[in-house]
């Protein structure tokens, strides 16, 4: 008799939603490598919502879940949640992209906006900035990449340096070097002027050290990672470390991760110099010379 009351009293609970029925799904379920369904997702967010202070309500509805807290609706897209979760390489990402999901909960519960980062990324976005050159050419590869995406007005945030080299504000994420867009700084609070101004503070921090390599007439930068090698240009005075400097320096950076000087006034340093420029680079920045002026960079005819 007392076994089947327990049952009865357990069936009634889960009913109500204040406990989960048997079998129920939970978040170890992002630890196995077949694909997440929108109905699972839907059950661990509902899961998630259950007994969280401040959210009212939770369903499902035309494909989305919605949240209700202080009188706010809050939905959030199944379709797409789903597909981020399964884009994730290994259990971890799962599990992290989840954690993100019930941060936004816990956001909307205390009548915030789900969408506004929160303070550990804001700090991960402003720690992960750094300058890149790049070829002026990419504006419009960067613009056309954007439209391909569905964002028609997406424009790269640059400045110009010199000829036809420009400045673009990147993030360094692990796997890849991510640039940065006009305007995607205020989602963190920056201006378009403090993304740049967090790019340059962070490579100062970064490229505390650096070697130079000798070849012939010809010397170079050498530094780790490589790919931020020709970002060391922008850099207070790389120079001021640099004996024996000539007259006229002559610099070549065909691609990111070169950077190499040399004697202006020596006609085999800037021979040498024009073969360096001309090599073909995944990542090319420019196939002129330039010449180190005291007011920055001039190209060199």
């Amino acid at each position: 008799m007392g076994s089947a009351l327990r049952a009865f009293l357990l069936a009634l609970l889960c009913l109500a939603g204040l406990i989960a029925p048997v079998g129920a799904l939970d978040r170890a379920r992002l630890n196995e490598a077949r694909l997440i369904s929108e109905a699972e997702l839907a059950e661990l967010l509902q899961a998630a919502s259950r007994g969280r202070t401040g959210i009212s309500s939770a369903r499902v509805d035309g494909g989305d879940f919605v949240v209700m807290a202080g009188g706010t609706e809050m939905r959030f897209g199944l379709a797409r949640l789903s597909a981020q979760l399964n884009a994730e390489p290994d259990a971890a990402g799962r599990q992290r992209g989840f954690d993100s999901l019930l941060q936004k909960l816990d956001r909307v519960a205390a009548n915030g906006d789900p969408n506004k980062p929160s303070p550990a990324e804001i700090a991960r976005f402003r720690d992960a900035l750094l300058p890149v050159l790049k070829n002026r050419s990419y504006v419009e590869e960067f613009a056309a990449l954007a439209r391909k995406q569905g964002v028609p007005e997406g424009k790269l945030l640059h400045l110009p340096l010199a000829g036809d080299v420009i400045v673009v504000p990147a993030q360094d994420l692990p796997r890849i070097t991510r640039f940065v867009s006009v305007g995607e700084g205020r989602r963190y609070g920056l201006s378009d002027a403090d993304v740049f101004e967090a790019a340059l503070a962070n490579l100062e921090r970064r490229a505390r050290t650096f070697d130079i390599l000798v070849r012939g007439a010809i010397r170079a930068f050498d530094f780790k990672p490589s790919d931020y090698t020709v970002s060391l240009l922008l850099l207070p005075n790389p120079w001021k470390y640099i004996p024996r400097l000539p007259k006229t320096v002559v610099i070549a950076m065909p691609g990111r991760s070169v950077l190499a000087f040399g004697d202006g006034d020596d006609p085999k340093a800037v021979a040498a110099l024009r073969e360096i420029a001309a090599m073909k680079d995944d990542y090319p920045v420019s196939r002129m010379l330039f010449r180190l002026a005291p007011g920055g960079l001039q190209p060199f005819r």
